[in-house]
């Protein structure tokens, strides 16, 4: 299930690029803002200084920021630090309705690269968050130079009432990072740099790096360009964007990387071998001290074999761990792998 980086070896360094983008980094801080708990900001989000008419202008268009990304969140043309006034005057050159083709494509549920909006099926998810997104995204798809103007103004009134000062105070951190990173791959390989970037990336053989999402995806980097862009505000996700006809983008925590990151496999081995009612019964029966399969099965009234083959299972999971002694086999329950679980569950999904 994870997306697999493949080509590694064949990506030149020269073909990397950083950048420190205050767009990308207003959207990763707007999607927290739209969900400010499962990262861990309430409080944070809580003390953004936003005017009452700004706060219920981005509560119109939260929508826009959260799982999926429109194209000028997720990638960029520039390298190095382009400027606020220069980002937002590229994005207002373009066309309204390209523009409003990528707000609309969380809705859509269609590559960038189709042409065809199945208007009826972006109309019907839109309804689904209630008659004024409704409202707006009808505006998008059939009249969209207002709708748009509204949306730059948005962002520009985030940019002169808040997030100007905190781009200031990252800004140059944010680009170190970005070029230390392109400097890395220079310096020791692709593959050491991608995996520095985040727990949820592990180099996997010479070629390639694997990326623990819950995302079953190849994405051969071999002939494409590579785009870093660091973030304060993209933990605990990793962001890897394939738009056509730009570089493969890769948004990370600028923090670095933190602890390993479980894999799909892993959790879904610890879930099927818990599935089971009989061997809920043998991780209570494990729980309080180690005990021999036979003693369960005598215990909890279950057959040998039965509890022999749960114990298995239980152990190949990790979630119980056997101990010899003499002849005898006894097994006790691993509290924290169990404690973890949910923990570990949500890190991966999050990711």
């Amino acid at each position: 299930m994870p997306t697999v980086l493949a080509g590694v070896s064949l990506l030149d360094a020269e073909r990397i690029r950083h950048v420190a983008s205050p767009l990308i980094e207003l959207g990763c801080a707007l999607h927290v803002l739209a969900e400010p708990r499962h990262h861990d900001r309430a409080e944070w989000a809580a003390r953004v200084p936003l005017s009452d008419g700004l706060r219920a202008e981005l509560a119109q268009w939260t929508w826009t920021v959260r799982a999926v990304r429109a194209r000028f969140f997720a990638t960029s043309p520039a390298i190095g630090m382009p400027s606020w006034d220069d980002e937002l005057a590229a994005l207002k050159k373009r066309p309204p309705e390209e523009v409003a083709a990528e707000l609309v494509r969380p809705l859509r549920g269609r590559p960038l690269s189709s042409r065809a909006t199945d208007n009826a099926a972006v109309l019907h998810w839109a309804r689904s968050r209630g008659r004024s997104t409704a409202v707006l995204v009808e505006a998008l798809l059939t009249d969209p130079a207002e709708p748009v103007r509204r949306f730059t103004d948005l962002l520009d009134a985030c940019w002169r009432e808040w997030f100007r000062h905190v781009w200031d105070e990252s800004r140059d951190a944010l680009a170190a990072r970005g070029r230390h990173d392109r400097d890395l791959a220079i310096r020791d390989g692709v593959g050491v740099m991608l995996r520095s970037l985040d727990a949820a990336i592990d180099v996997r053989d010479a070629d390639s790096v694997v990326v623990q999402k819950v995302q079953s995806k190849r994405i051969d980097i071999s002939t494409r360009s590579l785009l870093l862009a660091p973030s304060n505000y993209i933990a605990p996700h990793l962001f890897v964007g394939e738009i056509p006809g730009e570089p493969i983008t890769i948004l990370y925590p600028a923090v670095g990387r933190a602890a390993d990151v479980p894999t799909a496999q892993q959790i879904r081995a610890r879930l099927d071998a818990l599935a089971s009612p009989d061997r809920l019964q043998v991780c209570r029966a494990v729980a309080s001290e180690p005990r021999t399969a036979g003693e369960i099965a005598a215990l909890w009234g279950l057959h040998p074999t039965q509890v022999t083959r749960h114990l298995r299972a239980l152990t190949r999971a990790g979630l119980v761990t056997a101990e010899r002694e003499g002849r005898f086999v006894a097994y006790h329950l691993n509290n924290d792998a169990l404690t973890t679980l949910g923990a570990d569950l949500l890190t991966l999904i999050m990711r």
